[in-house]
């Protein structure tokens, strides 16, 4: 016996609304013994007899009444369903899909996702949590459309391509009464036995590897203190307190602060890529990038890629 198919349902609904097969027929446009045997067929699949008829009328039994109920949902939601898909061929619904992690603050992103939401009103937005390390995982296998990686993760495949979206000097983020708040610049390395903020949360894994590798190239290991922490406004609110310090990227730190001084540092500058897969046919990617480049433009950054900035022209020996 065949599996149950929409088409079984749908011509289930037809008959149940009218409870006349010749009926549900012409509305079907189908012949009414073809329809007479995707009925008994979808009964033989149930086990249970969906309507009782003979010569004079046609009426629903107690299980076909409860299949009535069900059906109305299940093709409700596949209408809805295919409406969708719909949608997000021609770019004006679906779901785009951004990798998320702490950078994603900077204010050139949230203003592109803004530009995005404006133009496709229709069209979710949703941010993906993922550590860094699973962000080109999460782009092969079609659950981001487009992350945001640091230089030294961004992948030199051919699969990939990517686009420089940022760069940034670091500030050493300390509450107004420390030591050091009065020096206009600093060096990393004074920091080595003091403790550094180590937020919670799987998003911000990006952030405690980024501040583990600035104090590496500085020469120490940080020691950290955890706090349950994923917002701006909290990390600025523990560094001046006194309870940490903290790294940020100068376009991460407002000046409306009179707790905390952002000092000049000796950390190398941060850059920031857009990275999607080059095979993706997704319109709302296209959409996506197109707005960002525009951005990007405005900010006068010119959008090379990491391949052509971090490998060097290899030189004829002598």
């Amino acid at each position: 016996m065949p599996a149950m198919e929409l088409r079984h349902l749908r011509y289930f609904k037809a008959v149940a609304a009218t409870l006349n097969f010749s009926r549900a027929a012409e509305q079907l446009h189908v012949a009414q013994p073809a329809l007479s045997r995707q009925i008994h067929n979808l009964e033989d699949e149930l086990g249970t007899r969906l309507f009782d008829r003979n010569r004079v009328r046609v009426q629903l039994t107690d299980a076909g009444r409860t299949l009535v109920a069900h059906t109305d949902k299940i093709l409700a939601e596949v209408d809805i369903a295919v409406e969708s898909v719909r949608a997000a061929q021609h770019g004006t619904g679906g779901r785009l899909m951004i990798g998320n992690d702490w950078r994603l603050s900077i204010h050139l992103i949230p203003e592109t996702i803004a530009e995005f939401r404006t133009r496709h009103p229709g069209v979710e937005i949703a941010l993906v949590d993922l550590p860094t390390r699973e962000q080109i995982a999460a782009l092969r296998a079609g659950h981001a459309h487009v992350c945001f990686l640091p230089r030294d993760s961004v992948p030199t495949h051919a699969d990939f391509d990517s686009m420089l979206i940022l760069k940034a000097e670091i500030r050493v983020v300390v509450g107004r009464r420390h030591r050091l708040a009065r020096r206009p610049s600093v060096r990393l390395a004074d920091f080595r036995n003091e403790t550094f903020v180590r937020p919670t949360g799987v998003q911000m894994e990006a952030y405690t590897t980024f501040v583990v590798q600035a104090c590496r190239l500085a020469g120490f290991t940080p020691i950290f203190v955890t706090h349950k922490c994923s917002s701006l406004e909290a990390f600025l609110t523990l560094a001046g307190a006194g309870l940490g310090v903290v790294l940020l990227p100068d376009i991460l730190c407002p000046t409306d602060r009179p707790s905390v001084r952002y000092l000049q540092s000796d950390c190398q500058a941060i850059e920031i890529y857009a990275v999607w897969l080059r095979t993706e046919t997704s319109r709302l990617l296209t959409d996506y990038i197109a707005i960002l480049r525009s951005h990007v433009a405005a900010t006068g950054i010119r959008p090379d890629p990491p391949t052509r900035l971090i490998r060097p022209a290899i030189r004829a020996a002598p």
